[in-house]
């Protein structure tokens, strides 16, 4: 069981949904599902902004099932909304069970025709915020993006 610690101290967000998966690469399509259609049931959402949300969930799903100890465990996607009557807000966050190296999750360099390590470089490029934080016992990356 993954624990976790708020990260809703943003008070324009409101806490929208989350999701327990298992950690395996078909969770990645039902992470992108789930995200759109809670998403579109909350808000009008923007076509270029959903699609980078989903992008981004994909990423961190992946990146919790490929380098965490939430491979064939389990991975927790959470997502958020501000209110309606602002400029639309989205906060996105995948909880995984604590990596298997022992490191923080880093952005990484990678040459234009690698198929590997660009999830953590998209989410510096899309989000407006991101970040990582402890959970209990593992990882936390949250990623923000504005309309």
């Amino acid at each position: 069981m993954i624990l976790i610690q708020a990260r809703w101290r943003d008070p324009r967000l409101k806490f929208l949904s989350s999701r327990f998966l298992v950690g395996v690469p078909e969770s990645v399509k039902e992470a992108r599902e789930w995200v759109t259609e809670r998403l579109c049931e909350a808000r009008d959402i923007p076509a270029e902004l959903l699609d980078d949300v989903r992008l981004l969930t994909s990423e961190l799903v992946t990146n919790a099932i490929t380098h965490t100890h939430s491979r064939g465990g389990v991975v927790l996607v959470r997502l958020g909304v501000n209110q309606p009557g602002e400029s639309l807000l989205v906060h996105v966050e995948v909880v995984d069970a604590g990596p298997v190296e022992g490191s923080c999750p880093q952005v990484l360099s990678c040459a234009s025709d690698s198929e590997n390590g660009r999830g953590l470089f998209l989410l510096d490029h899309l989000a407006a915020r991101w970040g990582v934080a402890q959970a209990h016992p593992g990882t936390a990356i949250w990623a923000q993006l504005h309309a």
